[in-house]
């Protein structure tokens, strides 16, 4: 049976790292950038906003809190928030994919193995696909925990929660473990060049349980990983506010405080874009970490599994 090495497959993650820095920062990058712009966005608009609303010391206290040019505001707002986030998504099946093809055909380094073809599109199929299964399997196990809550609420109110609490850890934990099952069904995509739904399911036969693990490593390395950013987030922050003083500082009580925070961004952009830089390759290097393991252990199952498949045909 083809086995896979979990340390061998976190391993290649850090590795391609320390490979190709540049790359991690591009990827970083192209994730942040819809953020990053939809926050650049935000403070504008959050000030119109803010200036639209009535004077609470005046006669126009009377009308609607929401008038016509609010109202507009927050619609734009909207459709740039659903906007940002359908360009992530674009983006996430681009770098995602990057990241799979940088692992099963490193040879492919051309524009930081970044493209938007028929991989990326398998690939977001995979996302959505699955993103769709596990948001159903969620609906119905909140329903079953609901049904059996108001079944034996009668027995007794003890019994109801310790009932409810033991079958919600248990879909949580069939569903993690479905979830590791499904892990290398995007990276198959990409290795067999085809919407790998089969593939990736035959590849993690058997390893429902490894793969389960590895995924719970990794987070617990990306969580201890992003205390210490955050730590040193804050102190670089704070260091950036006692040197170029605070968004706030000057403000008067009734003053707009979002046009502060603007102006002051529009002073101190150089310091903010070397951040922004910081922050992306992070970013990217976090992404590499949780996503590349998966498509270390596919080739390794696939290449285990070879001589089956070929004596097969």
């Amino acid at each position: 049976m083809a086995r896979f090495s979990i340390g061998t497959s976190i391993g290649e993650g850090f590795g391609l790292i320390g490979r190709r820095p540049f790359a991690v920062l591009a990827w970083g990058l192209l994730m942040a950038a819809p953020m990053f712009a939809a926050f650049g966005l935000m403070l504008p608009a959050m000030g119109e906003m803010l200036a639209s609303m009535p004077d609470p010391d005046t006669v126009e206290a009377a009308q609607p809190a929401f008038s016509g040019a609010m109202y507009t505001h927050m619609m734009q707002f909207q459709m740039a928030s659903m906007l940002a986030n359908l360009v992530q998504y674009v983006g996430m099946a681009v770098v995602y994919t990057a990241i799979f093809r940088a692992i099963l055909r490193p040879a492919e380094r051309s524009f930081f193995s970044m493209r938007l073809g028929m991989d990326e599109l398998r690939v977001a199929v995979a996302g959505l696909a699955i993103g769709i299964g596990v948001s159903f399997v969620m609906v119905i196990g909140m329903v079953l925990c609901v049904t059996l809550g108001f079944a034996l609420w009668s027995q007794g109110e003890a019994l109801a929660i310790g009932v409810c609490v033991v079958v919600g850890l248990v879909i949580v934990l069939a569903m993690l473990w479905a979830l590791a099952r499904l892990s290398l069904i995007a990276p198959a995509s990409v290795l067999y060049r085809d919407f790998a739904f089969a593939q990736g399911w035959k590849l993690a036969a058997g390893k429902g349980w490894p793969l389960l693990g590895m995924h719970l490593l990794i987070g617990l390395m990306i969580f201890l990983i992003y205390i210490v950013v955050m730590i040193l987030v804050a102190l670089a922050a704070g260091g950036l506010i006692a040197a170029t003083g605070s968004a706030l500082e000057g403000l008067d009580q009734t003053a707009n405080p979002f046009e502060g925070v603007s102006g002051w961004m529009a002073v101190n952009w150089p310091w903010l874009a070397v951040g922004g830089l910081v922050l992306s390759w992070v970013y990217g290097a976090f992404l590499t970490v949780m996503v590349a393991p998966f498509a270390s252990a596919c080739r390794q199952l696939a290449a285990g599994s070879a001589p089956a498949t070929e004596d097969n045909h």
